[in-house]
């Protein structure tokens, strides 16, 4: 069967089991891709809608697929960056060279800012004020405040919803600019398509982003170890600083902490203003969660939001997506959003009431926090490196997990109690006397924390 029948079928079951509104928001732009042996190809108009539904609707296609389709398949979520198909019938004619100045909108679907990205949806918070301050400072007046911008921080904490709002804002108080927004995926993908096509193709690419009013670049690292990429992102930077054309900027690490990128450019992109974004505070989360179901007209207590905000605290991007698959399950269920229905949905995320960490999930964060092996942790070694995180996980596993001080031993393959002993007084001591310990110890625990 092909794949179009086979998505036809799935997308009807959809239909008849979800909301209006929300089959058209995330379920109706999906579109069937190749269907080879048991794996289903499903594309998605842009890489957040992909990721979207990847993260939060995977579990729920792999419930109902099997039995529509008659036998096991897998579903691959892409991103349809083919261009748009030809009139059926039509016959193929050369591209036309673009002209000087394209009109508003020319381009790729991902070059145009996403209309759910403002200022208004974006909720500010002790995280992001100054961010979001200095994002709509240069929205006001491009190429003059801060160039480049430059905002980091870990994925899902609202870089993303800042360049697109930024995008917005120029476009409104200058109608006609021209401004290029992309990934720095697409901006990679279009340059190499560039130099395949040879030399016109390469004045049309310069043409695009050294010719435009502003230039937003979202997720800067990728460029890293893709040296002909960053050179010419290097030239084009200097081509439109040099004119006092606005530039942003965004990465999940500061400029000096990124690897594999040339000094030179690394450099260039702390000549403005360089801003970081932090984990959301609960608060913030929580009108995240209300603003989010207001847009989408989900009915949302306040009880939910809450426990939804205390459990799913590092991304404002699993945060919202916990919400929408709530929604969906309740949706399916024909059924109001409850404290029940969301543990149930998001057993994954929202431990039971009374849960208590385990000592080998313990193990397995503290290992991960200070880049070690969980066997390195619990090895005899005795370098600094490793002593002093092994001491802290004692501790987390006597604190939180409430384990008796063999069990801990014995988890760490120590002969006695009394190394758990003295790793916890020494834990308790640092707390007291070293800020930096403290503030590990204290993140650590607040990712082990129901």
């Amino acid at each position: 069967m092909a794949a179009e029948e086979h998505w036809s079928r799935i997308e009807a079951h959809l239909r008849s089991r979800l909301r209006p509104d929300l089959f058209e928001r995330w379920f109706a732009p999906l579109r069937p891709g190749r269907l080879e042996g048991d794996r289903l190809e499903v594309s998605a108009p842009d890489k957040f809608h992909r990721d979207f539904v990847d993260d939060n609707y995977r579990s729920f296609f792999e419930e109902f697929v099997p039995d529509l389709v008659g036998r096991r398949v897998v579903i691959t979520f892409v991103v349809d960056d083919a261009p748009a198909r030809r009139a059926e019938g039509a016959a193929p004619t050369p591209a036309p060279r673009p002209a000087l100045t394209p009109a508003p909108g020319d381009g790729p679907r991902d070059g145009r800012p996403n209309p759910r990205y403002t200022f208004d949806t974006f909720v500010v918070g002790e995280s992001n004020r100054f961010a979001f301050a200095a994002a709509q400072a240069v929205a006001a007046k491009p190429g003059q405040n801060y160039n480049p911008l430059f905002f980091h921080g870990d994925s899902g904490l609202g870089k993303t919803h800042l360049l697109h709002a930024i995008a917005h804002d120029i476009l409104r108080s200058k109608p006609g600019a021209r401004v290029a927004i992309v990934s720095s995926e697409r901006y990679t993908n279009e340059f190499v398509e560039a130099l395949s096509r040879g030399a016109g193709a390469m004045t049309d690419f310069r043409r695009k982003y050294r010719e435009c009013g502003a230039l937003l670049v979202d997720d800067v690292q990728f460029l890293a170890g893709r040296d002909k990429t960053a050179e010419e992102f290097f030239h084009t930077f200097n081509a439109l600083h040099d004119h006092e054309v606005q530039i942003v900027l965004s990465s999940d690490r500061s400029p000096k902490e990124l690897k594999g990128l040339e000094e030179r450019l690394c450099s260039r992109f702390e000549w403005g203003m360089r801003v970081q974004i932090d984990v959301p505070e609960f608060e913030t989360r929580a009108a995240i969660l209300r603003k989010k179901a207001e847009v989408e007209r989900i009915e949302l207590s306040e009880p939910v939001a809450s426990l939804l905000a205390t459990h799913i605290k590092s991304n404002v991007r699993e945060l919202e997506g916990a919400l929408m698959r709530v929604a969906a399950f309740a949706s399916l269920k024909s059924e109001p959003i409850s404290e029940s229905l969301a543990r149930d949905v998001l057993g994954d995320v929202i431990p039971p009431p009374g849960y208590k960490p385990s000592i080998e999930r313990i193990q397995e964060e503290v290992a991960k926090f200070y880049d070690l092996t969980v066997a390195k942790l619990t090895s005899p070694n005795r370098e600094q490196k490793i002593a002093l995180p092994r001491q802290v996980a004692m501790y987390l596993c006597r604190t939180l997990a409430g384990e008796t001080l063999q069990q801990i031993a014995d988890k760490f393959n120590k002969k006695d109690h009394t190394t758990v002993m003295a790793a916890e007084k020494r834990i308790r001591e640092l707390l007291e006397a070293d800020g930096k310990v403290k503030a590990e110890v204290e993140t650590l625990a607040a990712r082990l924390a129901p």
